[in-house]
């Protein structure tokens, strides 16, 4: 109990922001370690479609104990233990990103945020507002963070700054949160100085959005009010619902008392990008060949074994080097079962037909027998693409 209370207290006064984040989940995590625990099993032989109707559905699940240990299966794959947490979080993740394929009632694929990148902001589709998708988003966002889970990237910092208690007044809008371009084009001519053409379009949009017609003494603030009107006064709804769901992981009272979180919990587009160099200070290489097989390990040294290790060890360096940003998340994933990189990404060449990975072990393995680079780029791109298909290589 005595070292509850420690960490308790030490997340406030850490000078770290990650380390204050890491110390409050791993409290809060601690404190409910007897709770009951959530089991999230999605069965992967099912389509893409009711797989997400699975992981939303564990998500809109009320009166929940966020915190409560997390246990989760792969119907229909043999991987078991915290690898398959790790994949299952980046899934949810990844989902909630790209697109449910799920319909509402507007879309195939339900986007809960839209725009562009480190200026998304909440969809303003009444579909998702009253399936409480927001709710859903904050739920998905605070529990990744609580188990130390991939972010969500790009928000627009008006909205962030709204979702935090900021006034509408002082939030940072510019015309890129807009995701309607009729309105950026609005916005855009309405700040000119130029004569107002389709005056009686602009009006109709002034209209619906309760603002008066434009016209010379009017035109500049009209223009502020339209692009706070789209960004913000129409996602205000939703924002209550994210604000709800975030609170209900338990992650308030760190976000209220350390606003230094914030930018992790929600980092810029470029925060989270992988790069190559980030990987390869964490990669521990293998010292020598480690030939498995079947049912025993022999370990050798001799000048050809040696060989191998070093000719593979560089297609992967050299792979990583020349990996795009999204590559380089693709490998992590296959490789660990996320794509947060892990303290320590083990290497180990053996005798085996294609890459496979163990997530729990955080270990990559690679076979020896590859000789041209160009093979092995292509057999290592094709094993990557099976963690978004499932969770076989493991």
């Amino acid at each position: 109990m005595e070292a509850t209370e420690e960490v308790t207290s030490k997340w406030i006064t850490v000078s770290d922001p990650k380390e204050a984040g890491w110390l409050f989940s791993q409290d809060l995590l601690h404190s409910n370690r007897d709770s009951n625990s959530l089991f999230l099993s999605v069965d992967v032989r099912q389509d893409e479609e009711e797989q997400d109707r699975t992981l939303v559905t564990f998500y809109k699940t009320d009166d929940v104990r966020w915190t409560s240990p997390l246990r989760c299966k792969l119907q229909g794959d043999v991987a078991t233990g915290s690898g398959v947490d790790r994949h299952m979080m980046s899934t949810v993740m990844f989902k909630l990103m790209s697109g449910f394929h799920i319909n509402f009632g507007s879309a195939a694929i339900a986007k809960v945020f839209e725009g562009e990148p480190d200026h998304l902001i909440p969809s303003v589709s009444d579909d998702l507002l009253e399936n409480n998708m927001f709710t859903v988003a904050g739920r998905m966002i605070g529990h990744s963070f609580l188990h130390r889970g991939p972010s969500v990237s790009g928000l627009s910092p008006a909205i962030i700054h709204i979702l935090f208690g900021g006034s509408m007044e002082t939030a940072p809008v510019t015309i890129r949160d807009c995701p309607d371009f009729d309105v950026r084009d609005t916005v855009t001519m309405l700040e000119g100085d130029d004569e107002l053409k389709e005056f009686d379009a602009i009006h109709q949009l002034c209209l619906s959005y309760g603002l008066p017609a434009p016209n010379a003494t009017n035109r500049k603030l009209l223009s502020e009010q339209l692009l706070v009107h789209a960004v913000i006064e129409r996602t205000r709804r939703q924002i209550n619902q994210f604000q709800k769901g975030l609170k209900e992981t338990g992650l308030w009272p760190l976000l209220s008392r350390r606003r230094d979180v914030i930018p992790i919990l929600f980092p810029r587009e470029s925060e989270a990008q992988v790069t190559p160099q980030l990987i390869l200070d964490r990669i521990v290489w293998p010292s020598c060949i480690t030939v498995i097989f079947e049912s025993y390990k022999i370990e050798d040294d001799d000048e050809s074994d040696v060989t191998d290790v070093r000719r593979v060890s560089g297609y992967l360096e050299t792979f990583i080097d020349k990996a795009s940003p999204a590559e380089l998340k693709s490998l992590i994933k296959f490789w660990i079962g996320w794509e947060v990189p892990a303290t320590e990404m083990k290497v180990e060449i053996v005798e085996a037909p294609l890459p496979t990975a163990s997530t729990c072990f955080e270990k990559l393995r690679l076979p020896r027998h590859y000789t041209e680079y160009r093979t092995f780029h292509q057999d290592l791109c094709a094993c990557m693409s099976t963690c978004y298909s499932g969770f076989g290589c493991v």
